[in-house]
């Protein structure tokens, strides 16, 4: 199978809309919390995530957040919208003691219709957040095989919470915008260049979002790497949407790659309401048992990151992001599974400027087949990864689909949800690569490549631990035809700075990655150390995966690190 995934153009500046409306801060001071176990309310700044609060380190459960703010009057004709960047897990808000609305999903952004819930002067906000993984959020309780027990949707067996931290919280920044009815609901900038001509063809989808009574006419207009965007006026429902799309012609294109990562500029308008990026273009392909990236062969590796800090927990800064993100380029980490979840855009800017390959993942972590085949577990998944990819489709660095962690793949409802999510998410995005990380292909239960849901994957990504040459050699005899990408590989080191078992695992894995020209490359697990609930666990909390500790610190192993995952950049 050969499938052609071309780019998509760049959302920057946090990857978010730059709305041209009335903008009222929430961040910072002014907010209260208290748990629903407890009476006294305390002040805290917004983000927040409670984890990382003394009294608070291990609080599963319901907690609840208090602001008052003040509004100036909504003009007529015009909305309020409330909008949260993320809140981890489940969210209910209340403005001014009615409900706004709620939102499951701890990584990714959301908005409400606030207009009739506000008023000139005083007001006040609520929100309740509860962090309580189940059987049937996302990311769930695990109970996949190997097991004591088999599970059962009644809670049969041992569960296993996922192996981070469930960082309750308002966990990224908020806003309320007060603007026009008709804005952006999502924009999808593709381009199919042309290697051999240079001449890229510019393909922009837009789907705009009417939150009137009443039926309004809208025309977009901008720029798109230098193009005059001339989109046909449209209808947009009353409490509706509606799509528009633009196609052009970019001569000369200048390739957005790992060595050169260049970006164009783009910029939207409708009504009051702008959509600003920076934007890349480039192709990239499947050939075989071979990843080309505009047409040059792809070897590189890179790390999985677990989205914490010691102090901010999951509401991570930019600054910390381009610590972080720094350190990884710096120890040659360009390509990468890079969590288990949806990632703030600071992370996806920071590759797109510095040309690094991102595999983003939306909350499938260890589903077992009875799991995989629920309707709402479904749905839910479904929403959450749709809200993921239309946060991230923008970003040349995202060059495939992950559509789960570590599933029972070898199971007939493995095979299904892979079929199935894989179908759609390529409704939502024609343009990338699909994938997801296996821990199957050397089951027992696995005798030829029918019985594991990677036949469905565009590259196989598996995750190994240990004995390395001979489980790459059985994964490509089940797949022969197809590259293989190491999403995890590693080994828990010694709790200090000098860590030769580390070393010489990772020194054992990579050369045999390099020895095998079907391998594009492999992730490590992790580069930093975590806090994690998971059993297994050290009793201080911390999993000591990472080439640098907590404090961010470097193991002998970064250095190694550094030298083995040094490559000709395509």
């Amino acid at each position: 199978m050969k499938r052609i995934a071309l780019l998509a153009l760049t959302l920057f500046l946090s990857g978010r809309l730059v709305h041209a409306t009335t903008k009222i801060d929430l961040d910072g001071a002014g907010w209260s919390f208290r748990t629903t176990l407890e009476e006294q309310w305390k002040p805290v700044s917004v983000p927040h995530s409670w984890l990382v609060d003394e009294g608070h380190e291990k609080y599963i459960g319901h907690a609840m957040y208090h602001r008052d703010f003040e509004m100036p009057a909504v003009p007529a004709g015009k909305i309020a919208r409330l909008h949260f960047d993320a809140v981890y897990d489940v969210a209910q808000v209340w403005v001014n003691g009615k409900l706004a609305g709620t939102h499951e999903g701890g990584y990714t952004a959301f908005d409400l219709d606030i207009t009739r819930l506000v008023h000139p002067g005083k007001n006040f906000v609520v929100v309740d957040v509860d962090n309580t993984p189940t059987f049937t959020s996302i990311p769930a309780l695990a109970t996949g095989h190997p097991s004591t027990d088999k599970f059962t949707p009644d809670g049969v067996g041992k569960a296993t919470i996922v192996g981070w931290l469930p960082y309750g919280g308002i966990v990224r920044p908020v806003h309320i915008e007060i603007g026009d009815p008709v804005y952006f609901r999502n924009v999808k900038v593709d381009a199919d260049p042309d290697l051999k001509t240079g001449v890229a063809t510019i393909t922009v989808r837009v789907t705009l979002h009417n939150a009137g009574e009443r039926a309004a006419s809208a025309t977009v207009k901008g720029e798109v790497a230098g193009l005059t965007a001339g989109f046909r006026s449209v209808n947009v429902p009353a409490n509706g949407d509606a799509s528009v799309m633009w196609k052009g012609t970019l001569n000369s294109a200048h390739l957005w790659s790992v060595r050169d990562p260049f970006l164009y500029d783009a910029k939207l308008q409708v009504a009051d309401d702008e959509f600003t990026a920076h934007v890349g273009v480039r192709k990239i392909q499947v050939s075989g048992t071979r990843l080309l990236l505009n047409g040059k062969e792809v070897h590189l590796n890179g790390a999985n990151r677990v989205s914490e800090d010691m102090k901010e927990g999951l509401r991570e800064s930019d600054a910390i992001v381009e610590r972080d993100l720094s350190d990884m380029l710096a120890d040659n980490m360009r390509m990468m599974r890079i969590a288990h979840y949806p990632q703030t855009q600071a992370v996806l800017d920071f590759a797109d400027r510095h040309g690094m390959l991102l595999i983003p993942e939306a909350g499938n972590w260890n589903f077992s087949a009875w799991q995989m085949a629920d309707a709402g577990i479904r749905a839910r998944w479904k929403q959450q990864m749709q809200e993921m990819m239309e946060q991230d489709w923008n970003h040349p660095s995202v060059i495939a689909w992950s559509v789960g962690n570590e599933y029972e793949s070898y199971t007939q409802e493995g095979r299904n949800w892979t079929r199935d999510m894989r179908a759609f998410t390529l409704g939502l995005d024609a343009t990338r690569l699909i994938t997801f990380a296996s821990r199957y292909t050397g089951d027992a239960a696995v005798k030829t490549g029918a019985d594991e849901a990677s036949q469905y994957c565009d590259f196989v990504s598996i995750n190994v631990y240990g004995d390395y040459a001979r489980r790459f050699d059985r994964a490509h005899e089940l797949f022969p035809d197809k590259p293989i990408f190491v999403t995890e590989f590693g080994k828990m080191g010694e709790p200090g700075l000098h860590d030769p078992q580390r070393i010489a695992d990772i020194t054992e894995a990579m050369t045999a990655v390099k020895q095998r020209p079907y391998m594009i490359g492999a992730s490590l697990w992790t580069w930093n150390d975590y806090r994690s609930f998971i059993r297994g666990t050290p009793a201080d909390g911390i999993r000591r995966w990472g080439v640098v500790n907590t404090e961010r610190e470097r193991r002998d192993s970064w250095k190694v690190v550094q030298k083995l995952f040094e490559t000709e950049l395509p």
